[in-house]
């Protein structure tokens, strides 16, 4: 998938709500959004939710990924970069504390894997 198939997937999204960068990032996984298209992060989305059914909830899912990691919270009035910093930081933490989930075949991060569960609750 190439960058501008990436920016396809991410500019419809900016029309979802007022705090859109916010969401944007929330519900895409920057990294897998480079290497898979938007049915294979569904997929992968579809399949940690039924792993992890706790988490099978929007509303669940956007508190757990915007929850404190290290002494920060995530607000929704963050900007596109803050929020980018801030999930790239809870990445980055997850594979540093072996915090990681196998789905589809991919070992993801916690986080990676939640947003793409996040993902997969966009209507087609």
């Amino acid at each position: 998938m190439g960058i501008f198939s990436a920016g396809a997937m991410i500019l419809p999204m900016l029309n979802c709500r007022s705090n859109d960068q916010y969401n944007v990032l929330l519900h895409q996984p920057t990294f897998l959004s480079l290497i898979c298209d938007e049915n294979a992060l569904r997929e992968i989305g579809l399949a940690y939710r039924k792993l992890k059914p706790d988490e099978e909830k929007k509303n669940r899912l956007v508190s757990i990924l915007t929850a404190e990691s290290g002494d920060k919270k995530l607000s929704s009035k963050a900007s596109y970069n803050d929020v980018e910093l801030f999930i790239n930081n809870k990445i980055q933490a997850d594979f540093e504390k072996n915090e990681t989930v196998t789905v589809k075949g991919w070992v993801l991060s916690l986080t990676e894997a939640r947003q793409c569960a996040l993902f997969s609750h966009i209507p087609l």
